[in-house]
Protein backbone atom coordinates (compact mmCIF):
# COMPACT_ATOMS: atom_id res chain seq x y z
CA UNK A 1 0.00 0.00 0.00
CA UNK A 2 1.56 3.67 -1.00
CA UNK A 3 0.60 6.10 1.24
CA UNK A 4 1.45 9.66 1.22
CA UNK A 5 1.14 12.29 4.31
CA UNK A 6 0.60 15.67 3.62
CA UNK A 7 0.00 18.65 5.89
CA UNK A 8 -4.24 19.24 6.08
CA UNK A 9 -6.33 21.89 4.57
CA UNK A 10 -9.47 23.12 5.02
CA UNK A 11 -10.90 20.74 2.09
CA UNK A 12 -9.91 18.09 4.45
CA UNK A 13 -12.63 18.82 6.97
CA UNK A 14 -15.45 16.25 6.02
CA UNK A 15 -13.07 13.32 6.03
CA UNK A 16 -11.18 14.15 9.11
CA UNK A 17 -14.25 14.57 10.83
CA UNK A 18 -15.55 10.94 9.25
CA UNK A 19 -12.88 9.36 10.01
CA UNK A 20 -12.28 10.50 13.72
CA UNK A 21 -16.12 9.31 14.00
CA UNK A 22 -14.63 6.03 13.06
CA UNK A 23 -11.89 5.56 15.71
CA UNK A 24 -13.12 6.97 18.26
CA UNK A 25 -16.82 6.43 20.82
CA UNK A 26 -18.99 9.12 20.99
CA UNK A 27 -17.81 10.87 23.94
CA UNK A 28 -14.76 11.27 22.25
CA UNK A 29 -15.20 12.68 19.14
CA UNK A 30 -15.01 16.35 17.97
CA UNK A 31 -16.93 19.02 16.18
CA UNK A 32 -15.70 20.31 13.09
CA UNK A 33 -15.83 23.61 14.52
CA UNK A 34 -12.91 22.37 16.83
CA UNK A 35 -11.08 20.38 13.66
CA UNK A 36 -10.89 23.74 12.42
CA UNK A 37 -8.73 25.19 14.76
CA UNK A 38 -5.90 22.93 13.73
CA UNK A 39 -6.18 22.36 10.10
CA UNK A 40 -3.31 24.56 8.85
CA UNK A 41 -0.86 22.79 11.16
CA UNK A 42 -1.79 19.09 10.89
CA UNK A 43 -1.21 16.16 8.94
CA UNK A 44 -2.65 13.72 7.34
CA UNK A 45 -1.90 10.28 5.77
CA UNK A 46 -4.05 9.15 2.48
CA UNK A 47 -4.12 6.13 0.30
CA UNK A 48 -1.92 6.98 -2.87
CA UNK A 49 -4.74 5.56 -5.28
CA UNK A 50 -7.90 6.41 -3.63
CA UNK A 51 -6.59 9.93 -1.92
CA UNK A 52 -9.01 8.51 1.10
CA UNK A 53 -7.81 9.74 4.57
CA UNK A 54 -6.44 6.78 6.52
CA UNK A 55 -4.40 8.71 9.38
CA UNK A 56 -4.96 11.94 11.02
CA UNK A 57 -2.05 14.00 13.55
CA UNK A 58 -3.43 16.91 14.83
CA UNK A 59 -1.47 19.35 16.55
CA UNK A 60 -0.96 22.81 17.34
CA UNK A 61 -0.31 25.61 20.24
CA UNK A 62 -2.63 24.51 23.15
CA UNK A 63 -2.17 24.61 26.71
CA UNK A 64 0.01 22.32 28.28
CA UNK A 65 -2.26 20.90 31.43
CA UNK A 66 -5.95 22.12 30.50
CA UNK A 67 -7.48 22.38 34.29
CA UNK A 68 -11.08 24.01 34.00
CA UNK A 69 -13.49 24.47 36.99
CA UNK A 70 -15.04 20.41 36.38
CA UNK A 71 -11.27 18.65 37.19
CA UNK A 72 -11.43 17.93 40.63
CA UNK A 73 -7.50 17.37 41.12
CA UNK A 74 -4.04 16.51 39.73
CA UNK A 75 -1.98 14.30 40.61
CA UNK A 76 1.64 14.54 40.05
CA UNK A 77 2.48 10.69 38.71
CA UNK A 78 5.92 10.75 40.31
CA UNK A 79 5.15 11.48 44.20
CA UNK A 80 1.58 11.06 44.14
CA UNK A 81 1.12 14.45 45.71
CA UNK A 82 -2.04 15.70 44.94
CA UNK A 83 -2.66 19.36 43.86
CA UNK A 84 -4.99 22.28 44.29
CA UNK A 85 -6.17 23.60 41.05
CA UNK A 86 -5.15 27.11 41.73
CA UNK A 87 -1.45 25.76 42.42
CA UNK A 88 -0.91 24.67 38.79
CA UNK A 89 0.96 26.54 36.65
CA UNK A 90 1.40 25.60 32.69
CA UNK A 91 2.32 27.75 30.01
CA UNK A 92 1.35 27.55 26.68
CA UNK A 93 3.29 24.95 23.94
CA UNK A 94 2.49 22.84 21.27
CA UNK A 95 1.14 18.97 21.12
CA UNK A 96 -0.82 16.14 19.59
CA UNK A 97 -4.43 17.25 20.38
CA UNK A 98 -5.82 14.15 18.07
CA UNK A 99 -4.15 11.56 16.62
CA UNK A 100 -6.19 8.43 14.70
CA UNK A 101 -5.97 5.53 12.30
CA UNK A 102 -8.30 4.17 10.80
CA UNK A 103 -8.78 0.51 12.13
CA UNK A 104 -9.02 -1.24 8.95
CA UNK A 105 -4.92 0.75 9.10
CA UNK A 106 -3.51 -0.05 12.42
CA UNK A 107 -0.48 -1.69 13.34
CA UNK A 108 1.31 -0.85 10.63
CA UNK A 109 3.66 2.11 11.88
CA UNK A 110 1.30 4.91 10.36
CA UNK A 111 0.70 6.58 13.91
CA UNK A 112 4.67 6.37 14.51
CA UNK A 113 5.02 8.33 11.28
CA UNK A 114 2.65 10.50 11.94
CA UNK A 115 4.51 11.20 15.22
CA UNK A 116 8.27 11.14 13.75
CA UNK A 117 7.10 14.12 11.79
CA UNK A 118 5.44 16.33 14.83
CA UNK A 119 8.87 15.75 16.17
CA UNK A 120 10.78 16.61 13.70
CA UNK A 121 8.84 19.93 12.66
CA UNK A 122 8.95 21.09 16.74
CA UNK A 123 12.51 20.82 17.71
CA UNK A 124 13.97 22.25 21.10
CA UNK A 125 10.05 22.07 22.21
CA UNK A 126 8.25 20.87 24.97
CA UNK A 127 5.60 19.01 23.24
CA UNK A 128 2.41 17.63 25.34
CA UNK A 129 -0.63 15.12 25.52
CA UNK A 130 -3.58 14.43 26.74
CA UNK A 131 -5.14 10.94 26.86
CA UNK A 132 -7.77 8.80 28.38
CA UNK A 133 -6.07 6.12 30.86
CA UNK A 134 -7.65 3.54 28.86
CA UNK A 135 -6.23 4.57 25.42
CA UNK A 136 -4.31 2.10 23.71
CA UNK A 137 -1.79 4.43 22.17
CA UNK A 138 -0.81 5.12 25.77
CA UNK A 139 1.96 2.62 24.89
CA UNK A 140 2.82 3.65 21.73
CA UNK A 141 3.51 7.23 23.60
CA UNK A 142 6.06 6.32 25.64
CA UNK A 143 7.68 4.28 23.16
CA UNK A 144 8.25 7.83 21.14
CA UNK A 145 9.89 8.79 24.75
CA UNK A 146 6.71 10.85 26.21
CA UNK A 147 6.65 11.19 29.85
CA UNK A 148 3.44 10.44 31.86
CA UNK A 149 3.91 13.04 34.44
CA UNK A 150 0.13 13.67 36.12
CA UNK A 151 -3.07 12.51 36.14
CA UNK A 152 -6.05 14.23 35.99
CA UNK A 153 -8.88 12.86 37.86
CA UNK A 154 -12.04 12.75 35.99
CA UNK A 155 -11.06 14.67 33.40
CA UNK A 156 -13.20 12.34 30.64
CA UNK A 157 -16.78 11.75 30.48
CA UNK A 158 -18.92 9.08 28.49
CA UNK A 159 -17.52 7.39 30.64
CA UNK A 160 -15.55 8.99 33.12
CA UNK A 161 -11.92 8.16 33.59
CA UNK A 162 -8.73 9.66 34.71
CA UNK A 163 -6.37 11.86 32.10
CA UNK A 164 -2.76 10.81 31.73
CA UNK A 165 -0.94 14.40 30.91
CA UNK A 166 1.97 13.18 28.90
CA UNK A 167 5.12 15.73 27.96
CA UNK A 168 8.23 14.83 25.67
CA UNK A 169 11.27 17.82 25.62
CA UNK A 170 12.50 17.53 21.49
CA UNK A 171 16.48 18.07 21.48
Amino acid sequence: MKIKIRRSNKDDLDNIYDLQNKCFEIGDQWYKSYIIQYLETSLVIEKSDTKDLIGILLQGPIIACNIDENDKFVTNNKSGEIFKEQKLHFEPTVGITLLCIHPEFRNKGLASKLIDIHFKEHKDDLVCLQTRKSNPAYNLYIKHGYEHIATIKEKYYSPTEDCYFMVKTIK
